[in-house]
């Protein structure tokens, strides 16, 4: 089941990534090395829903083949069940934990540090010699004649960048990339040029000749707080009175919690009729993961904005749905007479 889910998160992280080549914002060089990067994020998202259905559809088995009635008829109670599924998901947990803690935090801070990285050096970066790069949807076009060796300085460089009715047409001898690592800005400095405004449908130009200016690149990758919040290790985080780094360090130690909450709901959930099938039953605990998730989303938000108290967190979801999972093994214990 992880594997299959791992297909799929895999082409939607591609998706992504594409798309951020597409519009400019990041190197295509870099694809392959942050699909890599982004493979503890993606990990601990999937494994627990992929052990909540692997529960789900074996113990359905169970039921489908009388095996479960067989064994109820003999003594044998949902709370055996315990034992065995604890050797399965424990393992796991504590796996997700060490990998959401530190794991996950290092490959983030790995990605700033790749992007950084490129935006200093026009080789990684993607840029050609010789051809027009369209960035921003067509409003800004760059042309570079040739790149030195150390991969950094451009040479003969043309832009051609639209605002409003606006244009200008910016040519330097040289430049290179810079990143604002404060403001997560990056900037093309070009160097000894002149710049040519006008209006698209006026004729009042001007010229502008320049030593040194800092053209800014549109949207800026991976400038979001909450990325370089990703980015800190949980040491940094772990006993900080932010909101935004409490919900931070509370969201690395959902993964683990989860399998554990999603294990112990899997038990009442996977009970069938003797001619019901499984996929029904799969198909409603994933109904139940996205709820649960979805859930952990909002208020991992609502504790980042000050809307919850940090005490509170996000444990209640765990705890509720841990909660209703208890009852309804109970409910169920009642009904087969074996609570």
């Amino acid at each position: 089941m992880t594997i299959v889910l791992l297909i799929i998160m895999i082409g939607v992280a591609l998706g992504d990534l594409l798309g951020d080549v597409a519009g400019g914002r990041m190197p295509p060089g870099l694809i392959g090395i942050l699909m890599v990067l982004k493979m503890p994020d993606v990990l601990s998202t999937i494994i627990p829903l992929g052990i909540f259905i692997a529960v789900i559809w074996g113990l359905g088995r169970m039921y489908r083949d009388q095996e479960m009635a067989v064994m109820r008829a003999s003594g044998f109670n949902w709370r055996m069940l315990l034992r065995p599924l604890f050797n399965l998901i424990m393992p796991v947990a504590a796996l997700l934990l060490a990998m959401d803690l530190f794991l996950a935090p290092g490959a983030a801070s790995a990605t700033h540090q790749k992007l950084e990285d490129a935006f200093r050096t026009a080789a990684e970066w993607g840029l050609q010699t010789g051809r027009f790069h369209v960035l921003r949807g067509g409003d800004l076009v760059l042309y570079i004649e040739s790149v030195d060796e150390d991969g950094r300085t451009l040479r003969n460089i043309f832009i051609q960048q639209r605002q409003g009715d606006r244009e200008q047409v910016w040519i330097a001898e040289q430049g290179y990339y810079y990143l604002d690592k404060e403001k997560g800005e990056r900037y093309l400095t070009l160097e000894n040029g002149q710049i040519t405004e006008g209006g698209v449908s006026t004729l009042d130009f001007g010229i502008l000749n320049f030593t040194r200016n800092d053209l800014r690149l549109p949207e800026p990758e991976r400038g979001r707080k909450s990325d370089d919040l990703e980015a800190r290790t949980s040491r940094e985080i772990m006993f900080s009175s932010d909101t935004e780094e409490i919900a931070e360090i509370q969201w690395r130690v959902s993964p683990a919690i989860a399998i554990i909450v999603l294990g112990i709901l899997a038990i009442p959930l996977s009970h069938s009729a003797p001619r019901e099938g499984r996929g029904g039953r799969v198909v409603l605990g994933i109904l139940a993961y996205s709820i649960y998730a979805n859930v952990l989303y909002m208020s991992r938000s609502w504790v980042a904005n000050g809307e919850l108290p940090p005490w509170l967190g996000i444990w209640w979801v765990h705890l509720l749905l841990l909660i209703i999972a208890l009852l309804w093994l109970q409910r169920q214990g009642r009904i087969v007479g074996m609570g």
